[in-house]
Formats: C-alpha cells, structure tokens, sequence
C-alpha cells in the first residue's frame, strides 16, 4: 500500500527500441476528480494510458491503484480492481447486440459499492438514450452511439474510476456536446474519472484539472484557465508562437 490518490504512478519510463515516449511521469489522481490528459500528437499520451491500463508494462515506475501497486498486473486485474477502461478504437462486440454486449460484462460492483455503480449505469444509459434491451448488433449503431456503448459497459462492472481514451473522436459537435454532459453528470455522482484527449474544447467544457504531456514527460499542471493561458502550453499544443 502506498500514498495518496485513487490512480497515481512514480517515476514511469517507457522505450520503444531508441524512442523514450514516457520519461519520469509522476501523476495522482483525486477521488472523485474528473481529470483531462492532453498534448500535441507524439507527445506520449498514448503511451501513458496504455501504462496506467496495463496494456503495456514500464521500464521503470511503478503503478498504484487505490493505493495498491499494480505494476505487474495487466488490464484484466486492474479492471477488477475497480479500474474502468474505454479505448480509441471501439471494443464493444460488434456481432453481438445491444443487449448481449451489456451482459457480456461480468458484475464486479463489490459491497456498498454496488447500489452506486448501478445508478452510474442506469443514469448513463439514459443520458445516452441506449435501449439496454435492443437487439439490433452493435455493427448496425452509428459511431457515436458505438462509443456510448463502450463506455456503458465499461460502467456495468462498477469501477471506482474510469479511463477514457479520446470518447468524442468522430463524433459531431452536438454528439461531443452531449457525452461530455454525461461524462461531467457521472463525475458529480463521485465517479473519478480520467480522460486522455486532444479536444481542447471538449477539455475545456468537462475538465477539473489538466496533465499536460509533452515530449514523454508531465510539462504542465493546473485548471483550464491555467493550462490555457499558459504561455509555453499556447506555443507547443495551440500553435500559438
């Protein structure tokens, strides 16, 4: 057991071959905190969340979730550790239906967790508007609707905090504008969540707190205000000289 933060990482590093995309991350993430990762592309953000999911395993750092170091465990432990994951590309089933994709996911709301993580689910089926008893294959959903049920599904295992991976690509700006007032409502309802994200609009609507990464390493912290009106962030994310 370990510090403070329900997800939190010391020192992370990660080399592809001669390419060093994550150098010295340190981050922790609040209880309760609706938290927004950004920067230009290349900048490591990828690689991040795919160390803080375990996808991929770091070559120095280390991992904790919910104070417990799981830097050796991959996705599928963390997941019933309480961590909830959603990816840029859709991993819903897509043969399947609406209904067997949301009953495919094993239930691991634990003790007085449970009643919440069913009343996440529950409001946002319905900020979404998805029939959870729909037949109609997942293939056959517009995109956006492909990417709502993800997140869904990624609730109906009732986690303590969520990582989303760019929710809103592809999405229209009134489909941006809607996920983003259900990501906010969930947050309100204590879930924690963490967004990594190039939308700097979207960012601005839903954020608390911004991680800046750039060039594999955390460059900047703060609000939106903060972050925006930071002049170095302006010159490497905004194309602003």
């Amino acid at each position: 057991m370990s510090g403070d933060g329900v997800l939190r990482t010391e020192h992370l590093a990660k080399r592809f071959g001669g390419v060093v995309a994550t150098d010295d991350v340190s981050i922790s993430i609040p209880s309760g905190e609706l938290r927004c990762i950004i920067g230009p592309n290349g900048a490591g953000k990828s690689t991040l969340f795919a160390l803080l999911c375990g996808i991929d395993r770091p070559d120095a750092g280390r991992v904790f979730l919910k104070g417990r170091d799981v830097t050796r465990l991959p996705a599928f432990q963390r997941v019933r550790r309480g961590l909830g994951l959603t990816f840029q590309t859709n991993r819903a089933f897509h043969r399947l239906s609406v209904r067997q994709n949301l009953a495919a996911v094993p239930d691991f709301a634990r003790g007085d967790r449970t009643r919440d993580a069913k009343e996440l689910y529950h409001f946002a089926l319905a900020g979404f508007g998805l029939d959870p008893s729909s037949d109609l294959p997942a293939k056959e959903l517009p995109h956006h609707q492909l990417q709502w049920l993800e997140i869904v599904m990624a609730l109906a295992a009732g986690p303590d905090i969520i990582l989303l991976d760019e929710p809103t690509a592809g999405m229209s700006p009134d489909e941006t504008r809607q996920t983003a007032e259900v990501i906010k409502r969930l947050n309100a309802r204590g879930l924690t969540i963490v967004v990594v994200e190039h939308d700097i609009s979207f960012v601005r609507e839903v954020a608390q707190r911004v991680t800046v990464v750039h060039q594999g390493r955390i460059f900047a912290e703060g609000t939106v205000g903060e972050i925006t009106a930071h002049a170095d962030v302006r010159r490497i994310y905004l194309g602003q000289a």
